[in-house]
């Protein structure tokens, strides 16, 4: 729309008496078209509102979730529940939260026992409002007759002992049900509450506490029991009780002992007696405690074969003897053996330790976890990879952390160069070492050299394109690394250079939840 005034506007020219009428009389006549326009947008409004308030139902009418069969609705609701822990009394969650969809919805909710055959209990937030104890009751008894999987948590602070001990008896009137159970932080008084209890068909138990308390429950000797993990709060060593424990040793499937501290864990003398009652398992988890003394070793008449297992995990903040863990080696048998990792420091003497012992009897190993390569002579790492035709990820820690500490005839700084020289398909030797590898992780590298580096790449590549990853943790040479990494992704490899940050994790809702499922 043209003005005469157009090229008066955003300028400082002060219009005359005559102009200023004239602009008066536009004003008066574009307003009242202005306010037509407004009156006919408003009506149209209007209309839209209406039409839309009329076809709005219809489209309801016809959506998807409408139409699916009940049982194909109940098998989403099941798939909302949490995979790796219990469902919670949260209405921010299934299946509560389903149940403020719609009243089909909540109908069908309430009317399909597998969303309710988990519950996580904190006793704490049950008990300090009396509306609560009731609905854990009625949450149950939907579940019907489906297996229960039930946690426990008490946790800290001060509970009423009655309004504890009602709340705990009436999830023992479940008890017949329970299929896995888990129990968080209870007091040696609230574990004799569950003494007599015996679930017909239980699978799985879990205990964070002072593990002295479970010798009473009978619970714990049912012959169904197969996954059996122990998390040791006490002040004692924890071997003194686990060997004393009744339970079915022979029928375990997976077995995991740890401890808040490595001075009260399992001492490795214990692991092979331990080992030689569970010949069927196909996992195995443990805490070692502090080897002060060279006499904490495996009984000699000990030899423990497992036919079963697939991992084997050992970790403790402490350090182990290398001559320790040969002789633990020296006493297993493993022949399906996938999985070995042990999160500890090695205390060694230049060339005495090796893991030809485990590799030699365990062929099948796909995972070593993480190796500290400070522990190692250069020797003993081609001896031990050199027999791991089966490994597919391998994890090494390159430097040691305190230069106070530095022994010149283990690994030196530069020994990631070796490894990498070492795991280099060449054309001059026809063995490959470790020809099945996918993925290597090289923690604190330091000192690595360009070529070697591009020679491994190109060396893997050409050998097999299984080999798809790379990561280097915490490196110092970042220049060179980072100069490189696009070339290398470039050709289809995956590589990436972390920095871990600090370790502390962050605060959420469901910390003490998390905690017992570690």
């Amino acid at each position: 729309m043209e003005s005469p005034f157009s090229h008066r506007f955003n300028t400082n020219y002060i219009p005359s008496d005559e102009e200023i009428e004239f602009i008066r009389r536009e004003l008066v006549s574009h307003a009242h078209e202005l306010a037509r326009i407004d009156e006919h947008i408003r009506q149209l409004s209007a209309q839209r509102d209406q039409i839309q308030a009329y076809i709005e139902p219809y489209r309801a009418l016809i959506t998807h979730p409408r139409r699916l069969p009940p049982d194909i609705l109940r098998e989403i609701f099941v798939a909302c529940l949490p995979s790796d822990r219990n469902a919670v009394m949260s209405a921010q969650e299934a299946p509560l939260v389903l149940c403020r969809i719609c009243s089909a919805w909540r109908t069908i909710a309430l009317l399909t026992p597998r969303l309710w055959a988990s519950l996580h209990v904190p006793v704490g937030y049950i008990v300090r409002q009396e509306a609560r104890k009731p609905a854990v009751i009625e949450w149950l008894q939907r579940s019907a007759a489906c297996p229960i999987s039930l946690s426990v948590a008490v946790g800290e602070g001060w509970h009423d002992p009655s309004s504890v001990s009602v709340l705990l008896a009436s999830l023992a009137n479940f008890s017949a049900r329970w299929r896995h159970v888990e129990f968080l932080h209870l007091s040696p008084q609230i574990v004799a509450q569950f003494a007599r209890i015996r679930p017909r068909e239980l699978i799985s138990f879990k205990f964070t506490g002072a593990i002295s308390s479970l010798r009473t429950l009978d619970m714990i000797q049912v012959p169904t029991l197969r996954v059996v993990t122990l998390h040791h709060r006490g002040v004692q060593y924890m071997d003194d009780f686990v060997l004393a424990m009744p339970l079915c040793w022979e029928q375990l499937t997976h077995l995991t002992l740890g401890c808040n501290t490595e001075y009260k864990a399992v001492r490795i003398g214990i692991i092979v007696v331990i080992l030689d009652r569970c010949t069927r398992l196909v996992s195995f988890r443990v805490s070692l405690g502090s080897t002060a003394s060279e006499d904490d070793h495996p009984p000699g008449t000990l030899s423990p074969s497992l036919p079963f297992l697939e991992a084997f995990i050992m970790t403790g903040e402490g350090s182990l003897s290398a001559q320790s863990l040969v002789r633990l080696l020296e006493h297993l048998s493993m022949p399906h053996l996938r999985h070995w990792q042990f999160r500890t420091e090695i205390t060694t003497i230049p060339g005495s330790f090796s893991l030809a012992a485990l590799t030699l009897t365990s062929p099948l190993i796909e995972d070593l976890g993480s190796l500290y390569l400070p522990s190692f002579t250069a020797e003993s790492v081609a001896e031990t990879l050199c027999s791991l035709s089966s490994l597919t990820r391998l994890s090494v820690i390159d430097s040691v952390i305190d230069d106070d500490v530095w022994d010149a005839n283990l690994a030196t700084p530069s020994n990631a160069s070796h490894l990498l020289h070492l795991l280099t398909p060449r054309r001059d030797i026809e063995a490959v070492v470790c020809p099945a590898l996918r993925e290597l992780v090289i923690g604190r590298c330091c000192d690595l050299e360009q070529s070697t580096l591009d020679a491994f790449i190109r060396g893997r590549k050409d050998f097999s394109p299984d080999f798809r990853r790379l990561e280097f943790r915490n490196p110092s040479a970042d220049d060179l690394l980072k100069d490189q990494i696009r070339s290398y992704i470039s050709q289809g490899l995956d590589v990436s250079i972390v920095h871990d940050e600090s370790g502390l994790k962050p605060s959420t809702p469901w910390t003490d939840l998390a905690e017992g499922n570690q």
